[in-house]
């Protein structure tokens, strides 16, 4: 297979036009309707939305871990230091996976295999990947859980799963990712399942690593104020598209689509008072297996106008690098 070739200031990920379908019985979910993102080298890249916005298909799609069975990628490129990942096989795309491209999954209890001791499926990825003897591996393994700060990590290595809290299977998950020295590292929601003091602690080890290993990462999430702590760049999905896209510093100081707004609005703010209630987002999300037709967001929005319902606005460049896909985003940036 002919490699296509990439330079050095080419994007480490490069998303073109990405179309991700559900099939059902008799319907078509179209959970992608075009998507266009990169990601460069070293970099930490935030997706932020609704939960069914598409932030997690994204993911999959792009390791291609889909159910072949009920979802496709239609359309579109997803182009990883310059070569198609949607062109290879299936088995030069396993030398891809949890190599060159890992991802920690939301919960580590449906991702780690029950029956078998955390320091072996860590070794596992070790010795597939890098062609390590079963002795180096586990070394590497040990290395790698003393590098999440899991305490004992002699002990751990043959716990299993089961064994661990929720916060150190995550470490775990963490661990098994990093150890074949990805250069990037997708991060589905890692902290969903626990609580804040462990949420917080997560987060740091993320943040530390990807300064030591030069690793970029893409962190989805719902959560804004991970985006605003972890992140130097932030898209904002909405209804299977991206809306808005900005340095984290330019999107919380000048949101331009009033989604945005709308989300920024509803993070709790200690000065607005313990009895003042958060502002809601009207209406709900419109179904992703009818065509959208003009603004996705337009019947939620308190700023549409008429071509709003009747045309699509495209992502459009207002400076600085700061994207957003309305028709009023000038003058939204100016309220």
């Amino acid at each position: 297979m002919k490699m296509q070739t990439s330079s050095a200031n080419d994007p480490l990920l490069d998303v073109r036009d990405l179309e991700t379908h559900f099939y059902g019985e008799d319907s078509v979910t179209r959970a992608l309707g075009g998507v266009n993102f990169h990601v460069k080298s070293g970099e930490t890249l935030g997706i932020v939305g609704e939960s069914g916005c598409g932030k997690s298909v994204t993911a999959l799609s792009i390791l291609r871990l889909l159910p072949k069975q009920s979802a496709k990628t239609v359309g579109g490129e997803i182009l990883f230091k310059g070569q198609n990942l949607l062109s290879l096989s299936e088995r030069e795309m396993r030398k891809v996976r949890g190599n060159r491209i890992a991802m920690i999954f939301q919960d580590p209890m449906t991702s780690l295999s029950p029956v078998h001791t955390i320091g072996r499926q860590i070794a596992e990825a070790v010795q597939i990947h890098e062609g390590a003897s079963r002795k180096e591996a586990l070394a590497k393994a040990l290395e790698m859980l003393r590098l999440v700060r899991i305490s004992d990590p002699e002990r751990r290595l043959n716990n299993y799963p089961h064994e661990l809290s929720g916060g150190m299977r995550q470490r775990a998950m963490i661990a098994m990712a990093l150890a074949c020295s990805p250069e990037l590292l997708i991060a589905d929601e890692p902290t969903t399942a626990l609580d804040v003091t462990i949420q917080a602690q997560i987060l740091r080890l993320i943040v530390d690593l990807k300064s030591r290993m030069g690793t970029a990462v893409m962190f989805i999430t719902h959560d804004l104020g991970v985006v605003a702590e972890t992140c130097q760049r932030v898209i904002v999905m909405y209804a299977g598209r991206i809306v808005e896209q900005a340095t984290v510093t330019d999107l919380f100081a000048r949101p331009t689509h009033p989604y945005t707004r709308a989300l920024i609005n509803s993070v709790p703010d200690r000065r607005r008072g313990r009895q003042a209630r958060l502002p809601e987002i009207p209406g709900v999300v419109p179904s992703l297996r009818q065509p959208l037709v003009g603004c996705s967001f337009a019947d939620r929005c308190p700023f549409a106008i008429e071509i709003c319902r009747e045309k699509t606005p495209a992502l459009t460049d207002i400076g600085r690098g700061h994207a957003a896909a309305c028709w009023r985003s000038q003058e939204m940036g100016n309220l």
